[in-house]
């Protein structure tokens, strides 16, 4: 299974899938990137034919499509859905500087609906898969991944666990839960966050 770096596992959490969006996505990408090469390849003997300035554009167009090949699938190989025995991790990367991590816990799902639509989505299996949320949060989304029939599949069964059967592991996940949403906290924040604590553990009789 591949190793994510971007997040620490809680424990007695197990990695169960890594899902990226289906090829297809970047294949147009690919196409027109190829297809700009051939053009600066055909038109070589007239750019050098130039002189300096026109060699200079052959291998300035040559340099731009590699960049941008390479930021393809650097944010192909970035942007992934994972999922968990105990939560499900997605992973934005709109940019090198620029990345978003969104994590929900089974609890916090009411429903996964997947959807495949259209000559293609059927003919290659992509599709989309919704997240509804609970508390009137808007459903979350994910585009264009592989199999979300059986994504959707996987996910229920999580969803769809009787709470008495999660109850121990439920109290014993819950810590670590805490911890995680704590480390993101200002400093500022953690101290009250145990202020209050300890005032409520000082109340309690």
């Amino acid at each position: 299974m591949e190793k994510i770096k971007e997040f620490a596992l809680l424990p007695n959490e197990k990695v169960l899938k890594v899902v990226r969006h289906h090829p297809i996505i970047i294949a147009p990408h690919l196409v027109i990137s190829f297809l700009i090469l051939m053009l600066d390849f055909f038109l070589m003997y007239y750019l050098f034919v130039q002189g300096t300035l026109g060699a200079i554009l052959f291998c300035l167009v040559i340099a731009v499509v590699a960049f941008y090949i390479y930021r393809l699938f650097f944010l192909y190989k970035k942007n992934r859905f994972v999922i968990t025995n105990l939560r499900i991790i997605d992973f934005e990367q709109d940019s090198f500087f620029e990345k978003y991590l969104t994590q929900y816990d089974y609890g916090k799902i009411c429903e996964a609906q997947a959807k495949v639509k259209g000559l293609f989505p059927t003919l290659f299996k992509y599709g989309n898969l919704r997240l509804a949320l609970d508390r009137d949060a808007g459903p979350y989304e994910i585009y264009k991944i592989p199999h979300p029939l059986a994504l959707q599949e996987m996910i229920s069964q999580f969803i769809n666990k009787k709470p008495s059967e999660n109850a121990p592991a439920a109290v014993s996940e819950a810590v670590p839960l805490v911890l995680a949403e704590m480390k993101m906290l200002k400093t500022s924040d953690k101290q009250k966050l145990l202020e209050e604590l300890q005032k409520e553990l000082r109340e309690k009789p």
